[in-house]
């Protein structure tokens, strides 16, 4: 299905989602809770992946505050995102005055904080507030469990699925989206044209971006229990090898051949026709490339399965905390049936909650259709603590020398399981 996005729709989605937010701000204070005791003070951090997040965040913290006025929210956002982020708080943590409520991402940043005791247990809160955890998607949730405790609350997630210009594909005579790996395979070179530097996928080569052709062959980077790399199996080699050869192929390249820094930009720019990416793309399409014509689907059916890789973001309270009570009201209330309704309408991102996915926001918008679809097909992506650089330098390098065929694909992956594994017997 062809769907227009054009710069008015993104105003008129903006506009909406304030308009939700404060009507339901205007509800809640007709129902004032107090705290008791004196009034506190309590900090929220986290990154901001556009100026709009920040904005709608905070409005939606100002609602909170009529329900909770004797609690009063500091909203400090740290700039930058992963290790930069992680760095931040690390330094915070060590100083013992980390905010209270903070951010904690997928990857190895869970993992780590949980590790490390800078959050604390939430399951006492959610007993005693009869808060509901079982709508949660197992796969978002798990992320920030450890030892039967839950250490965050998953606020939003996105997998990746596939993202398609339906115009090339009408020009090209594709009806549909590829289901599976060879019919990706040809699409991608019915669409492929370097003479006007437009392939079939663009896509840079980190490590979730091939990983997941792992899982869909029934193999994987590590054992579920992040204590084995399984990056030689038999399965992880079948995966990775048809990865590695959509670009050897000429199919497939990395953004920089087409003057992009990632996939999404290359996919607006019109040199992409298919790219794997998340939500978080449709907001930078709306109002960086509004001309484009696009819509999404599940990832293509590999030998096993089309699972796909999801990114979800929990909020946690830390031991810093002088007022870990406050801070969990308002974890609730932003994660909540109705704080996530709110936040899901402003068409950030998707819900971690499963009752959520058939809310009239995403009926309406059904360039988003192919990624609830692929909500139940996903896994949390993550690594164990002190992987972050491992992932970002030595998978990356391995994989690139991989593409350019200065290293097959066996290889590349025996470099890495080895590497892996020398980090894993130093812990």
């Amino acid at each position: 299905m062809q769907v227009p996005v054009h710069r008015a729709t993104a105003k008129v989605v903006a506009l909406c989602g304030l308009s939700l937010i404060v009507a339901a701000s205007s509800a809640s204070a007709r129902t004032v809770r107090r705290v008791s005791g004196k009034p506190v003070t309590i900090t929220l951090s986290g990154w901001t992946s556009s100026p709009v997040e920040a904005q709608l965040l905070t409005k939606d913290i100002a609602g909170f505050s009529k329900v909770y006025p004797n609690i009063h929210v500091l909203y400090r956002p740290i700039s930058g995102s992963g290790s930069t982020y992680e760095t931040v708080l690390r330094t915070r943590f060590v100083a013992g005055n980390a905010p209270d409520v903070i951010y904690v991402n997928n990857g190895g940043e869970s993992s780590t904080f949980m590790a490390n005791h800078d959050l604390i247990p939430l399951n006492s809160y959610i007993k005693s507030s009869h808060f509901t955890i079982g709508d949660f998607y197992k796969s978002s949730l798990s992320l920030f469990e450890q030892g039967g405790k839950i250490y965050g609350i998953p606020k939003d997630q996105s997998p990746l699925a596939l993202f398609y210009n339906t115009t090339m594909f009408a020009k090209a005579g594709i009806k549909h989206p590829p289901t599976t790996w060879a019919q990706l395979v040809t699409d991608a070179k019915l669409l492929t044209n370097p003479s006007k530097h437009i392939y079939g996928l663009i896509n840079s080569v980190q490590e979730p971006r091939w990983a997941q052709f792992l899982s869909e062959a029934g193999g994987g980077v590590m054992n579920p229990a992040m204590t084995k790399f399984t990056l030689t199996s038999p399965a992880s080699v079948r995966g990775y090898t048809y990865f590695v050869d959509l670009y050897k192929r000429g199919i497939a390249t990395v953004p920089t051949t087409v003057g992009a820094s990632w996939g999404g930009q290359a996919f607006g720019m019109g040199n992409a026709a298919m790219v794997l990416s998340g939500d978080w793309l449709n907001p930078f399409l709306k109002q960086t490339y509004p001309g484009i014509h696009y819509n999404t689907a599940v990832l293509p059916k590999g030998p096993v399965s089309n699972v796909s890789l999801t990114f979800p973001v929990a909020y946690g309270i830390t031991r810093d905390s002088r007022n870990p009570a406050a801070a969990w009201k308002l974890i609730s209330y932003l994660t909540n049936q109705q704080g996530m309704t709110r936040w899901m309408n402003l068409g950030l991102a998707l819900p971690t909650r499963r009752s959520l996915v058939g809310l009239p926001y995403f009926k309406h918008h059904t360039y988003i259709h192919g990624l609830l679809a692929q909500l139940p097909h996903s896994l949390a992506w993550t690594f164990p603590p002190g992987f972050v650089q491992f992932s970002s330098t030595t998978m990356l390098n391995q994989t690139t020398l991989a593409i350019e065929g200065k290293e097959s694909p066996l290889q590349a992956l025996k470099n890495m399981q080895s590497g892996g594994e020398a980090i894993l017997k130093s812990r």
